[in-house]
Order: C-alpha cells, then sequence, then structure tokens
C-alpha cells in the first residue's frame, strides 16, 4: 500500500532522483520545480507506510479540460506493487475535482510495459507521434476520459 500526496519543494531532491533513474531521459531539477510551480495540486508522490519514497507524477493543466502526465517514474525497488496506479488514482482524483475530464500522456511505441500498463488503467492510444522523442524515438499520445461523457 502507498500513501498518495502533494509534492513539496522538500522533495524535489527525491523526486529528480527516482525520475533520472527510473527513466530513460534526463531531466534537469528545473523541470520538476516548473511543474511544481505550475500546478502544485498535480504533482505528485507515492511513499510507502514507513515513509520511503517510492515514485513521482508531474502533471500539468492543459486546456479544454485535458490534464497531461507529463512524467511518472516509479522507483524500480517498487515497481509491481501498486505505486504507479496510486498516483495515476491520485491525479484522476485530482482531476475530478478541478472538472478536468481528460488526461493524456505520452510513451514510447516501444515501451511495450508501459503501454500495457495504461491500457490496463483505461488509456487508449489515439494517435501515433513520429519522432517524438529528443533521440528521434516515435511516441503514442494515449488518453482517459473521466467520469460521464
Amino acid at each position: 500500500m502507498f500513501l498518495v500526496r502533494r509534492m513539496t519543494g522538500a522533495d524535489l531532491e527525491k523526486a529528480f532522483s527516482v525520475i533520472n533513474l527510473n527513466l530513460d531521459e534526463y531531466f534537469a531539477p528545473e523541470v520538476i520545480e516548473f511543474f511544481l510551480m505550475q500546478w502544485p495540486e498535480g504533482q505528485l508522490v507515492a511513499e510507502t507506510l514507513t515513509g520511503q519514497f517510492a515514485g513521482v507524477l508531474c502533471g500539468a493543466r492543459l486546456d479544454q479540460g485535458r490534464a497531461s502526465v507529463s512524467l511518472l517514474a516509479v522507483d524500480s525497488a517498487f515497481r509491481g506493487m501498486g505505486a504507479g496506479s496510486s498516483l495515476l488514482d491520485g491525479l484522476r482524483r485530482c482531476c475530478l475535482m478541478e472538472g478536468i475530464r481528460t488526461i493524456q500522456l505520452e510513451v514510447r511505441t516501444s515501451n511495450a510495459d508501459a503501454i500495457r500498463f495504461y491500457q490496463k488503467r483505461g488509456f487508449t492510444v489515439t494517435e501515433k507521434l513520429p519522432y517524438f522523442y529528443n533521440d528521434g524515438g516515435d511516441g503514442f499520445r494515449m488518453a482517459s476520459r473521466l467520469g460521464p461523457s
């Protein structure tokens, strides 16, 4: 079981570490600080009941009732234990409270594990994004609708 809470400035160092040790691109600390300033409610961390930092989700508010999962990283020691699902559930709750009805994200077309993870949680592929990543890799945009249509 994981506790999900809003990220604070005191979490930045741990969030930076988890993101850069568990994702395949480098993100500067300023990126995480930007997300925290832009939408504090959409920045979440997952911790174990004993306070171990397990994962982080950085969200962004978009236009037309949409939000984005900009970064989602779970420490490798906690994968498959529900931290990622708990973070997504936390973002869903936050979005519903703010009237946001669609969450979207981008994922590498080659990352079958992540695609399956998101599909199991209600996301569907809506668009292919050729050369989306800095290294020229292709991506998929995936989206999940919240609440009634």
